[in-house]
């Protein structure tokens, strides 16, 4: 029986990543916006980093923890790693960050400001997208890889 609950908080944060990804879709669709002032650019850039490192060591439970408490409650480190590891067995050692945008968005409903960052990883095998995004306490509110 429990494992039944596990199995549901998981798909709760798959679902939660995927509305995720719908937001960054439409902010990259629309060409991304200004970053906030609310930001700073390098501070995004180091956080985003910070959470690819964790990715990269295959500690999610540190992802999870840099999170806003929906992330924090939508998905466990076990539901993380069981989306995440596949990608790192296909792709490898990870090498370097060859390229970053930063972007930045605004909920029009709440007036609250987001910055996220687009960055490619090179692997030994491979590359990994990243679409990262944070809150303006700088809590991860995103965190998507393809």
């Amino acid at each position: 029986m429990g494992k039944n609950k596990m199995g549901q908080r998981e798909k709760k944060g798959i679902i939660l990543l995927t509305v995720c990804l719908a937001w960054m879709l439409v902010l990259a669709g629309c060409g991304g916006s200004k970053l906030s002032d609310k930001f700073e650019e390098e501070a995004v850039k180091e956080k985003a980093m910070e959470a690819v490192g964790y990715f990269n060591e295959r500690d999610y439970q540190s992802i999870i923890d840099l999170g806003n408490e929906e992330m924090r409650n939508g998905i466990t480190a076990e539901g993380f790693r069981a989306a995440s590891d596949p990608y790192l067995d296909k792709c490898g050692e990870f090498k370097e960050i060859s390229k970053a945008v930063v972007l930045g968005s605004t909920d029009q409903k709440t007036g609250e400001s987001f910055g996220g960052v687009v960055m490619v990883g090179k692997y030994e095998s491979g590359q990994i997208q990243f679409t990262i995004a944070f809150n303006e306490q700088m809590e991860l509110v995103q965190f998507i890889i393809k």
